[in-house]
């Protein structure tokens, strides 16, 4: 260092002194910003080590050559340095000189990249037991010592939580547990959820000393989270007393009041955390990467460690610790027990994510659904649709169709049921698991809302999984400008009637988007209408016009949910910076392409299921002809759909049974069950179609070498019900062996 130094305090001068007349010329070059093209440097020798590095980058930006500073910065950052060797420099030269850095702008990214390297390695090593245990035994120490080795750990904070509270639990531990509780007291509130964490344990000794702790740094949000312990039968006497007093610290700032604190409305207060938490009420702090950091108790370790994890888990582990809390105080309770199924089965649906579907078997929050009654059940739907839990809505939905009855189709309008309930929220994957409830549960007679299953389950049917963009629009080209900024697949209509009616039909529409010169219906009543109706209520609508007309729909925009204004443009980026905010927060998670298929093919077998159990008098299938008809060209969805189309008495429904048995290019298979579905239908409903369709099936009965579909081609032409002198004509042409039986 001091050869380094030495040779600044030579070369400088002389750098400064002669660089116009060139008479002394750096010799040392370093590399520069662009990827190693050299810049010159007063140095006579480049620095060899991190150390000298780093002192050259300080010295660099005080002499107001920050291009150097960043380039000697550039290779610490590029040379991956190890934990011992970022904390050497963090220790040598201070904390203070890496912020200062990190705030010069010219420096940026390399000094807070560098900074938040050392920082990371302090944390690893603040993490790591050796560490902690040397800072511990230095309590035993002077009072100068000791207070040195507790302003250590102050500043390590929730990093020496782990070793400290596996410390407070050890019985073989060197340190007293009146040092770790003292230390506890001056570590501050920063380390609450560690401590809140660590009464998970099992250990007593320890979760009152725990419990000591939050009584003298806790705060009186706080309390809620104590009353279990304070009151739980679950709990030992000691842990009751330990609670109560730390609840008399903090709400009153003495022990003298433990007696005072009551336990009435304990397990309300639960329940009420327990709802706030399912529903995501409660925010958590972030890190850039937008996670939050959970403290749970590790077993094995037997301590407390950090979970990185996002909010919504977050929320739903504290949803489930609270809400089970709750049912320990009223075991026989019907909502606590509906609060705490609805959090279980929230919590595995997000484990397995928006796609995915919830484990079953021994051991399964679904198993254990089915096994909690329907009246239970009813209300676990309930707590799941306050919630915006639509996942574990679903499930419940499911878990009814299998326990429940027939008669929770036919409630009161006052008291409607989950399933009713279902069908007309706005959620559309509620919407389709009250749809499949509905067929499952096998009514008798119809029911209100009957209507709402078949149209549900042809927009499932209907959904191609590309998410279109509705646009609203009377001038088509401006339509098809901005519809193209969206880079989705877009769908345009003149008149907002038209736009509704063609997204209320179709499972397909993302978004939508209207100008704001609406015509037929004009805008408000346009809005009016998509929010009215529960199969369009759900979808995002943005509203795009001029500058000047912002202000103006404000006021509309305020009273209408889930709707945005944009400024009309038609450049991407533009369009983008506007809209993204709006879509990030939508609360409904796109459907993925897998869900949409899994949808279409349980929609297609419903229908089929319909048609088959003779139930078309309750959900007549006519309203899903046209999304029947779209299905029957998919190869995985044409035999369910063949088998409701079979059971629906039009003419459309036999033309599209036609053109599935003449196509040519369809495997013999398909034809051969639309041959039978349409003989089927026929004989059912009469023939309905045009003569040339049935002398186009002749030919084909007459070519057709494929022995089953021949067959199949041949019931076909038998139910076309010819006259008598064709009946003869064929048997007469019939050939007979000329061989008896033998």
């Amino acid at each position: 260092m001091y050869r380094l130094w030495l040779t600044l305090f030579i070369i400088i001068p002389l750098f400064f002194a002669t660089s116009n007349t060139g008479v002394l010329q750096a010799q040392a070059v370093v590399p520069g910003e662009d990827d190693g093209e050299p810049v010159e440097t007063p140095l006579a020798v480049e620095p060899s080590t991190d150390q000298d590095r780093f002192e050259t980058a300080i010295l660099m930006s005080n002499l107001g050559r920050n291009d150097l500073a960043k380039a000697y910065l550039k290779q610490l950052v590029n040379g991956k340095l190890s934990d011992e060797a970022l904390l050497n420099l963090r220790d040598e030269f201070g904390t203070v000189e890496l912020v200062r850095l990190a705030r010069t702008e010219e420096l940026l990214p390399e000094a807070q990249q560098l900074l938040d390297q050392v920082a990371a390695a302090s944390r690893r090593n603040a993490m790591k037991p050796e560490r902690i245990d040397k800072v511990l035994a230095d309590l035993d120490g002077s009072p100068r010592v000791r207070e040195q080795a507790i302003v250590e750990l102050e500043k390590l904070g929730l990093a020496a939580m782990p070793r400290l509270v596996q410390h407070l639990g050890s019985p073989n531990s060197n340190q007293t547990k009146d040092q770790i509780v003292y230390l506890f007291s001056r570590m501050g509130e920063e380390i609450l959820p560690a401590l809140m964490a660590g009464l998970d344990s099992d250990n007593t000794l320890l979760k009152t000393s725990l419990l000591d702790s939050i009584g003298v740094i806790g705060k009186p949000e706080d309390v809620r989270r104590l009353w279990y312990y304070a009151y739980s039968e679950q709990e030992a006497k000691v842990i009751n007393q330990a609670a109560r007093i730390a609840i008399s610290r903090i709400l009153y700032g003495t022990d003298k009041k433990a007696s005072e604190v009551s336990a009435i409305g304990v397990a309300q207060e639960l329940m009420k955390l327990a709802q706030e938490h399912l529903s995501g009420q409660q925010n958590w702090p972030t890190g850039e990467d937008g996670r939050t950091e959970l403290w749970v108790w590790d077993a094995q370790q037997s301590t407390v460690i950090p979970v990185s994890v996002t909010p919504q888990s977050a929320n739903l582990r504290s949803a489930v610790t609270f809400s089970r809390q709750a049912l320990s105080f009223t075991s026989e309770n019907p909502e606590a027990q509906a609060l705490y199924l609805a959090s279980l089965l929230s919590e595995e649906a997000y484990r397995v994510g928006p796609e995915g579907q919830l484990p079953t078997g021994n051991g399964s929050a679904f198993n254990l659904a089915l096994t909690s009654s329907a009246p239970i059940l009813e209300m676990t739907a309930e707590v799941c649709f306050k919630a915006g839990r639509s996942q574990a809505a679903e499930a419940v939905l499911r878990a009814l169709s299998l326990v429940g009855d027939r008669h929770m189709l036919y409630t009161t309008l006052d008291n409607p049921s989950p399933v009713l309930k279902g069908l007309n929220t706005p959620d559309p994957r509620i919407q389709f698991a009250a749809a499949a409830a509905a067929v499952e549960l096998n009514p008798e007679t119809t029911f209100r809302s009957a209507s709402r299953v078949v149209e549900i389950l042809a927009q499932a049917l209907n959904d191609d999984g590309t998410g279109k963009v509705l646009l609203i629009d009377p001038n088509i080209e401006r339509g098809r400008s901005i519809a193209v900024a969206t880079r989705m697949s877009q769908q345009i209509e003149r008149t907002g009637k038209e736009g509704f009616m063609a997204a209320a039909l179709q499972g397909d529409i993302a978004l939508v988007m209207t100008h704001i010169n609406c015509i037929d219906w004009e805008l408000s009543q346009t809005l009016a209408n998509f929010r009215a109706d529960v199969r369009t209520a759900y979808l995002p609508i943005v509203i795009y016009g001029p500058t000047f007309m912002e202000d103006d729909l404000s006021l509309t925009i305020q009273r209408t949910p889930n709707t945005h204004y944009v400024v009309y443009t038609d450049e991407r980026a533009e369009l983008d910076r506007q809209l993204d905010p709006f879509l990030v927060s939508q609360n409904t998670p796109p459907m993925t392409n897998g869900l949409r298929d899994r949808r279409a093919r349980a929609a297609a077998s419903l229908l089929a299921q319909i048609a088959t159990r003779n139930l078309t008098h309750i959900f007549n299938l006519k309203p899903a002809t046209t999304a029947l008809g779209s299905a029957v060209n998919d190869d995985v969805l044409a035999s369910d759909s063949m088998t409701a189309l079979s059971a629906i008495p039009t003419r459309e429904a036999q033309d599209i049974l036609v053109n599935v048995v003449l196509g040519r290019t369809r495997s013999p298979q398909i034809r051969t069950e639309a041959a039978l579905g349409l003989a089927k239908h026929m004989q059912r409903y009469g023939v309905l179609i045009s003569d040339q369709d049935i002398a186009e099936l002749k030919q084909q009965w007459e070519d057709a070498e494929e022995p089953t579909l021949q067959t199949a081609l041949t019931v076909v032409v038998g139910s076309l019900g010819p006259n008598r002198a064709k009946v003869t004509d064929r048997l007469q042409s019939f050939e007979v062996s000329p061989l008896p039986v033998q």
